[in-house]
């Protein structure tokens, strides 16, 4: 730590021990089994909490919060009616998407598919937004994640209590260190009070079945209680032939002790095996040519075949007299002329590639009332995780232990490895006109990547997509990547007057990382002039001393008021090898020296100012934001490609954004309701920067003024729905507006509506049954056939004809899913 970071940390320390809010105080009330509340409670402001014996008769009614009436902040969420209303298996994170200026985007129905899975917000992408469970850092949810996991993984659907988004500014007491544009805090819900067995049966398109159980123990005694359940999914891509079988299975236990009436103790495991084959990335020209449902082959023989054509039509490699030397049929139609690689056949379509996941997340924490205005948290948590992506590449062939080729095709894998720890802990201190809250977050961490090659033969792929292959034949770099984090934050929000609120606070934030090369070009065979120098090793620190946030809060009355608040943030180093993402280290050593004295990590400058209107009947809010996110770092070749040049991360300067969205619920006639969400936003880049291609001549790529890469300038959601006696129904849509998806703005998809549709009817206490519930939803409820997520390859400057770098996905097709489920 360094000695500027150092001195603010004793400082807020200090502070923090003379501080601290009553707030928990009321969490560890409204959690407490009902004998353990009575008059000796820990007193503090009112809030309304749900009867824990409601939430087992929980059903799929509106529960988006479109506004938090008080907070300075722009703040909504998404609670667990809302998440039961979705699909079964539908990912935390494709709920969010009903709110404004929120973008989701997937391959798959569910939003499960993490390859494609995408989530924007005000112009900033995932890697960009911070996550947390029950205060847990996930990192920032990547594929390839380098310090976390997916909310896919980390928690079963059925168990989420509630999501916050903090849009623009954030919230300071988020454990992340990649929140630039947001934070998204999810929650789980707690064991219930009354013991419950619920078990829940889907059956869907493509061959989707899933299966859900969950045990909750009611109050023991001792005052404990807990819940245990488990998931198994199964489910057919949509598109494709060959191994296409997606599963995953998962269990989650939570327990809570209660220590006398001020004090509660959790304990959560979640243990997740994923399983998922990719589908193929897609540029324009191949969903023209070749269909909508193109997909990788799945056959063994004609993936060699497609291999063996690439070498022999110009690719170089070795040619293989048994097989044959023509593309195969669709991907032929790609051709003028044998010889013509102009629209990338060799692309097209590979056997198959696919990604394998197995994680251990737990955690420990205990809240305290330790005066009736002072509360204490904290939480220790761990995390364990293991996997692989997967892909049989025509770029690399198989060798033997002689160096001769056997299969023109290898078995690629991206290896990952994260072994981590920490804690989050925080003080409160409330009186009736002002709340302190300060904490602190630790974590340590040991991240490995590895890149190798397994190898396959003429007669089959020798290893399956759905195992982690064993003993490659050549490792072409792995690296371990040890880092430390430190972050505090200290905020004060103060009422001035019954009518007006100000909040100010800021936070510290330090990472350290090194990336220490293990291995290179070992194995079978060497690709020659590679040194360790090739690649880049050596330490980074990022981060800032003084992240300050302000806000005000003016209550104009009963129903109305105003907020506005500003935030600066900044983010951290991404680890990474050669071609893995915008990371320091995808270099070589003098890359990497030549950078340390001058690169500077991204940073971000937030503003937002709304109105808030809340009554009965009606919730709405509006709101204006500008950002200026700084220091946009970009991995740039520094000189032909063709003469072993690396790439170097490179600041190309700045991004704008300036946007209003707004979001408004309505209660209408007899159990009707209807949402609304609307967004404005353009997101420019600042700047042009240079580059020097294959000709090892510099020029300059025109991005000045472009509009930003996977942003759309117009968002439009709604639902309507209806809930009377034991049915619900609704009906909901989604507009997005056009989206480039190259940094010159020279190629784009366009617009798309989605629209989907659901309804439940549930029985309660039907014989020995607590609740019967039957459930149908579709998504696409229309057919539309459309461009999903953009950028699953990444973005480059120029791609006029869409063949350059293949980084499109399709949406998924109409997809019917029904369920049955009973609780005892």
């Amino acid at each position: 730590m360094n000695r500027k970071l150092g001195k603010v940390v004793l400082a807020a320390t200090g502070v923090l021990c003379a501080s601290g809010s009553a707030v928990l105080a009321q969490e560890i009330s409204a959690a407490q089994p009902a004998e353990q509340q009575g008059a000796s409670q820990v007193s503090g402001p009112a809030a309304t909490q749900t009867d824990p014996q409601d939430a087992t008769k929980v059903t799929a009614r509106e529960d988006v919060t479109v506004t938090a009436p008080g907070s300075t902040r722009d703040v909504q969420s998404i609670g667990a009616k809302e998440m039961l209303q979705s699909t079964p298996g539908t990912s935390p994170i494709a709920v969010l998407g009903r709110l404004p200026s929120v973008e989701i985007t997937s391959a798959d129905p569910y939003g499960a598919y993490e390859w494609a899975v995408r989530i924007s917000v005000r112009g900033f992408n995932q890697n960009q937004l911070g996550f947390t469970l029950d205060d847990v850092p996930l990192g920032d949810m990547s594929y390839g994640n380098l310090n976390g996991l997916h909310i896919s993984r980390a928690l079963i659907d059925e168990n989420l209590g509630q999501a916050t988004l903090s849009q623009g500014t954030g919230a300071l007491e988020t454990a992340s260190t990649s929140n630039l544009g947001g934070a998204i805090q999810f929650m789980s819900n707690d064991p219930l009070d009354k013991r419950k067995l619920e078990v829940a049966q889907s059956f869907g398109s493509f061959s989707a079945t899933r299966t859900f159980g969950r045990f909750d123990s009611g109050v023991l005694p001792g005052h404990t209680r807990f819940y245990i359940d488990g998931v198994y999914q199964l489910s057919d891509k949509w598109r494709g032939a060959g191994p296409i079988n997606q599963s995953y299975y998962q269990g989650n236990l939570k327990l809570e002790h209660f220590v006398g009436n001020k004090g509660v103790l959790t304990f959560f495991v979640d243990y997740s095996h994923r399983q998922e084959v990719d589908y193929q990335d897609d540029n324009k020209v191949w969903v023209n040519k070749l269909g909508y449902k193109w997909d990788n082959f799945g056959n063994w023989g004609v993936a060699l075949q497609a291999a063996n054509a690439y070498n022999a039509q110009g690719g170089g490699g070795f040619v293989f007299a048994s097989l044959p030397t023509t593309f195969p049929t669709p991907v032929s139609s790609l051709q003028s002329a044998p010889g013509d690689l102009s629209n990338d056949p060799e692309d097209a379509g590979y056997y198959a590639a696919g990604g394998l996941r197995r994680d251990i997340l737990s955690y420990l924490s205990y809240k305290m009332a330790l005066t009736s205005h002072l509360t204490w948290k904290s939480t220790v948590y761990g995390h364990e995780n293991s996997g692989a992506g997967l892909w049989f590449t025509p770029y690399e062939a198989t060798y033997d232990a002689t160096g001769t080729p056997v299969s023109p095709i290898s078995e690629r894998t991206s290896e990952y490895g994260i072994a981590r720890g920490g804690f989050v802990t925080s003080l409160s201190y409330e009186t009736a006109r002002n709340t302190v809250e300060g904490g602190a977050w630790f974590e340590k961490e040991s991240f490995d990547l590895a890149r190798k090659f397994y190898a396959t033969s003429l007669a089959s792929p020798v290893q399956s997509i759905y195992d982690r292959p064993s003993n490659a034949f050549y490792t072409q770099w792995s690296y371990n990547f040890p880092s430390t984090v430190y972050q505090l934050h200290l905020q004060d929000q103060y009422r001035i007057r019954p009518t007006l609120t100000v909040s100010a606070g800021f936070k510290s934030v330090e990472t350290n990382m090194t990336g220490n090369l293990g291995a290179f070009n070992t194995g079978v065979i060497q690709a020659s002039g590679v040194t360790a120098a090739t690649y880049a090793q050596g330490s980074l620190e990022s981060g800032k001393a003084f992240l300050p946030q302000f806000g005000v809060n003016w209550k104009i009355n009963k129903n109305n008021e105003m907020f506005a608040d500003v935030a600066d943030n900044v983010r951290a180093y991404q680890a990474g090898g050669p071609g893995f993402g915008n990371s320091p280290w995808g270099t070589s050593q003098a890359g990497f020296n030549a950078l340390t004295s001058t690169l500077k990590p991204e940073s971000s400058w937030s503003e937002e100012a709304g109105v808030r209107h809340t009554d009965n009947r009606f919730q709405g809010q509006a709101s204006y934001f500008h950002v200026n996110f700084s220091n946009r770092l970009l991995a740039i070749q520094q000189g032909p490609a063709i003469a072993g040049a690396a790439s170097l991360l490179t600041n190309v300067g700045g991004v704008t954004t300036n946007g209003v969205d707004g979001a408004v619920s309505a209660k209408l006639h007899e159990g009707w309701t209807l949402y609304n969400a609307l967004t404005f936003s353009r997101s420019t880049y600042n700047d042009d920067y240079t580059t020097t291609g294959a000709t090892g001549v510099p020029a300059t790529v025109a991005t000045g003024g472009k509009i930003v890469v996977d942003s759309p300038e117009f968002l439009y959601k709604n639902e309507l729905s209806y809930a009377k006696g034991q049915f619900d129904a609704h009906i909901d849509s989604d507009y997005m507006g056009k989206r480039y998806f190259t940094y010159t703005d020279d190629n784009s998809v366009s617009g798309r509506f989605l629209a989907n549709f659901g309804l439940d009817y549930h029985k309660d206490e039907v014989g020995a049954f607590d609740q019967l519930k039957l459930q149908l939803n579709v998504y696409n409820l229309a057919g539309a056939q459309y461009y999903s997520t953009v950028g699953t390859n990444g973005f480059i400057a120029s791609d006029p004809t869409s063949v350059s770098l293949n980084t499109l996905q399709v949406g998924a097709p109409r997809t019917i899913t029904g369920t049955f489920s009973v609780r005892f």
